[in-house]
């Protein structure tokens, strides 16, 4: 049996019914949750796991995004559960993900892409050891009635502005367009289906976004 750590990011959890309907994806590939947790990450864990990204530019950014507002923990087991992940969730760079994967579904735009998992078996054991060390996160025997009850409480409905936010970013970064009503736009669509989300964490993810928009107009002058 293999094992792989996945994060539902800041941009998935916020949005309660995505990360729902990402989370039961994954389960219905038959992987079994051997630990589940939502937490807020402490931005020395979110260093450590980013490290091998030290000393890249977009290093700070990957940190505050990641510590924003709230993600899902989990360590998911199968046969080759890495393998069934990743090609579940589709390519890392939003825009080249397949239209019918996890991300090609609901993730955002380039890196702002809903979920991080582990890409090796040497990179999940590495992961899997910060996390539950440092990071709070333990297996327990009730982990997946946990990440059912999650799924039981946030699928139903609707909700889902995917499409509503990707144009926002799209729109905004083709126009160069910086301006306070395309991160207050960010700020109402992230909070429109974010039970329990404090304000300032839903605001601090729109800000993480927002940065990421001025960063890809800065590039593009």
């Amino acid at each position: 049996m293999e094992q792989s750590l996945v994060i539902i990011k800041p941009d998935g959890t916020v949005r309660r019914r995505v990360s729902a309907l990402v989370l039961k994806a994954l389960l219905d590939q038959g992987l079994k949750v051997k630990a589940f947790k939502e937490m807020q990450v402490p931005e020395s864990v979110a260093r450590m796991h980013y490290d091998v990204h030290k000393d890249k530019p977009f290093f700070s950014w990957l940190v505050n995004f990641i510590s924003s507002a709230p993600v899902l923990t989990m360590i998911l087991e199968a046969d080759n559960a890495i393998p069934i992940i990743r090609n579940t969730l589709g390519a890392t760079f939003v825009q080249k993900a397949d239209p019918d994967s996890l991300r090609g579904k609901y993730g955002i735009w380039a890196g702002v892409n809903i979920a991080h998992a582990s890409d090796a078996p040497e990179t999940a054991a590495k992961e899997i050891e910060l996390w539950t060390t440092h990071g709070g996160l333990s297996e327990s025997s009730d982990a997946q009635e946990k990440a059912q009850a999650y799924i039981d409480r946030y699928l139903p409905g609707t909700a889902d502005f995917t499409m509503e936010i990707r144009d926002v970013v799209r729109n905004a970064i083709v126009n160069h367009d910086t301006s306070e009503g395309v991160f207050q736009r960010l700020i109402d669509l992230l909070g429109k289906d974010a039970d329990g989300i404090p304000p300032e964490q839903v605001r601090n993810l729109a800000s993480a976004i927002f940065d990421f928009i001025v960063e890809e107009v800065e590039k593009a002058k």
